[in-house]
């Protein structure tokens, strides 16, 4: 029942805000993307939702200007960083998505009116700054390319003598959620209901095990776009006095910051000021991610000669007269850059070498895959695109089964990342890629069935799905019938995959 403070006061704002069109038109050009580029895949791909969007649209104004709305059950997995440490994600669901993105979508431009300085982001769409090895002249000496880095790649609006890198600790496990209502509220002129609305979809979608309260601190990690936005306008008040201090010389990727500097003791004081205002706040900088650079230092910690290189052979294909030295030249850096981890930015770089192994559709990093694959979480993603770019092979596949073979999985999407990518290859239908497909379905079955987690049977479904007969892919499903049915989501994804079985009579 709702008072009527809602019906005189509150329902008005809302109907403005929740109009039909309005509704499909965030769906179709912004909330179905963000979905489809989750970790965890829909095998429906959402279609069911999209195909009635128009009669979605309608239920979910008048649910909103109803106070009936409610926030479903949202889905928590984890994706491993380092040594078995996992970043928990959230995946809304669509409903809740799409409410979440038309109030972001109103209240957005409010919040960025605010914004003290243009060199702050907080999404990769949105940034119009370059790549730190993307300056327009390398014929420079080290420390004028420096000065060049500065201005062309961070905006800089002065040359300084050093540079200062430094991040949050846990940004947004430690984000207080009252501390950011109130900064929140404070930069926008907006309707107390589309506040509360919003902060009441955060609780909601929030990761709450074990019957615990809700601790209020913390946001979900997700791929919603408002999400960061709320993220990135916490940290306003930050890049203010950092602006003022270095005449707007830094630039922010939402946690990460640059800062140019014309002294040690200037940083230093940067740095100082910047940390007593996150610890109000109930942040912290993180003290080992935080170094001052000279120009030597930062040369060699973003790596510019490795990216001068990557750069230059960009435009190299196989039809390149120089393609097999090129080749083998980068094979050899590849190698030489994994002997030397200090760089800040080694990851970074290691990420573009793998990328121009795929690009150039160069065999040789296979090789070496499944060691630095099982070692690096970090690369594994770029991995995968590596062979997903290079497509089927039988080396190819036997590396994959190698992988599988020897990896320790800590987290909830390692094993489908290589499902989905088995699935994205056009494996041939002959002998030899038929005994491959049992060797790994073998090796992710024992897999999934030593460690029971729902996650591993929708890995296992994702790949029977496709390389299946359609008569063990239903007794499949009928033998691990207790455990999807225990799951909303497994029971969506058998279900998306019964069409398969239209030549089996169902019992």
């Amino acid at each position: 029942m709702q008072t009527e403070r809602f019906n005189q006061l509150r329902k008005a704002e809302l109907s403005e805000i929740f109009i039909e069109k309005n509704i499909v038109e965030v769906w179709r050009k912004i909330v179905r993307n963000q979905l489809r580029s989750l970790d965890i895949k829909d095998l429906y791909d959402h279609y069911d939702f999209n195909y009635n969007i128009e009669e979605r649209a309608i239920s979910i104004r008048n649910e909103i200007l109803s106070g009936t709305y409610k926030v479903s059950q949202s889905m928590t997995y984890r994706i491993e960083k380092k040594f078995g440490i996992c970043r928990h994600l959230v995946a809304p669901q669509p409903t809740d998505a799409l409410v979440f993105q038309v109030l972001v979508e109103k209240i957005s431009k409010n919040i960025l009116d605010n914004q003290p300085s243009k060199n702050a982001f907080y999404s990769r769409d949105k940034h119009s700054i370059s790549k730190p090895h993307e300056a327009d002249d390398y014929n420079l000496n080290m420390r004028d390319l420096w000065k060049r880095l500065q201005k062309k790649i961070y905006n800089f609006n002065e040359e300084k003598d050093l540079i200062v890198v430094t991040d949050l600790s846990n940004y947004y496990d430690s984000i207080d959620i009252s501390e950011l209502r109130k900064v929140f509220t404070s930069y926008s002129k907006i309707n107390e209901v589309v506040i509360d609305l919003v902060f009441q979809i955060i609780e909601e979608i929030s990761w709450k095990p074990d019957y615990l309260p809700y601790s209020a601190r913390g946001l979900p990690t997700t791929n919603i776009e408002g999400i960061r936005l709320l993220a990135h306008s916490f940290l306003f008040e930050i890049d203010e006095v950092i602006k003022q201090k270095t005449n707007n010389s830094f630039a922010r990727w939402m946690d990460d910051i640059i800062i140019g500097v014309d002294s040690n003791k200037q940083a230093i004081e940067t740095i100082s000021a910047i940390s007593d205002m996150l610890k109000s706040r109930g942040l912290a900088l993180n003290v080992s991610k935080t170094n001052i650079y000279t120009a030597e230092q930062g040369y060699h910690h973003f790596q510019i000669e490795k990216n001068r290189y990557l750069d230059g052979i960009e435009g190299i294909t196989k039809s390149s007269e120089n393609y097999e030295d090129i080749s083998e030249e980068i094979n050899k850096q590849f190698d030489e850059h994994f002997t030397d981890q200090s760089a800040k930015y080694w990851e970074k770089v290691s990420k573009r070498y793998i990328t121009a192994y795929g690009r150039l559709g160069s065999p040789e990093l296979l090789y070496k895959l499944p060691q630095i694959y099982i070692k690096y979480p970090g690369l594994r993603e770029n991995l995968l695109f590596y062979l997903m770019k290079i497509g089927y092979s039988k080396d190819a596949f036997e590396q994959v089964i190698e992988i599988v073979k020897e990896i320790d999985v800590f987290d909830d999407i390692s094993l489908y990342q290589i499902c989905f990518l088995l699935t994205q290859w056009e494996v041939p239908t002959d002998n030899e890629s038929r005994e491959l497909l049992k060797r790994f379905e073998k090796q992710i079955v024992e897999f999934a069935f030593e460690r029971k987690l729902s996650s591993d049977l929708y890995s296992l479904l994702w790949f029977k799905a496709k390389y299946n007969h359609a008569d063990d892919l239903l007794k499949f499903i009928q033998n691990t019938r207790k455990e999807w049915q225990k799951d909303s989501f497994l029971r969506r994804q058998v279900t998306a995959v019964l069409s398969r079985l239209s030549s089996v009579a169902l019992k």
